[in-house]
């Protein structure tokens, strides 16, 4: 026996998915934006010996390592901005909308 879903059920699900993929869209946009800003603001606020640490790791490794080195970068910006959005979609009047009395 086939069990038909019912429309209610598929109206949820098409809502997730344009919320997903309009994070998803935010996301790819606000990505090249994050990779120039996130080295800015961590370069600024650490400390020079963490700073002098890291140039001189990079100098000394490999080219396996360097690889490394910058997908971990990648990751960690990709996941600073997939939280960002999230954190913005979530306080946005979207999500949490606020009745006002008049």
């Amino acid at each position: 026996m086939e069990k038909k879903l019912s429309s209610k059920y598929i109206h949820m699900y098409m809502s997730i998915s344009q919320v997903f993929i309009r994070l998803t869209g935010n996301v790819l946009k606000l990505f090249p934006f994050a990779m120039v800003i996130c080295p800015v603001v961590w370069f600024y606020l650490c400390p020079e010996h963490i700073i002098s640490d890291i140039v001189n790791d990079w100098q000394d490794a490999d080219t396996l390592e360097k690889i490394l080195l910058v997908k971990l970068y990648l990751k960690t910006v990709l996941i600073l901005t997939v939280v960002s959005v999230v954190v913005l979609s979530l306080s946005s009047d979207k999500f949490m909308s606020v009745k006002r009395r008049k």
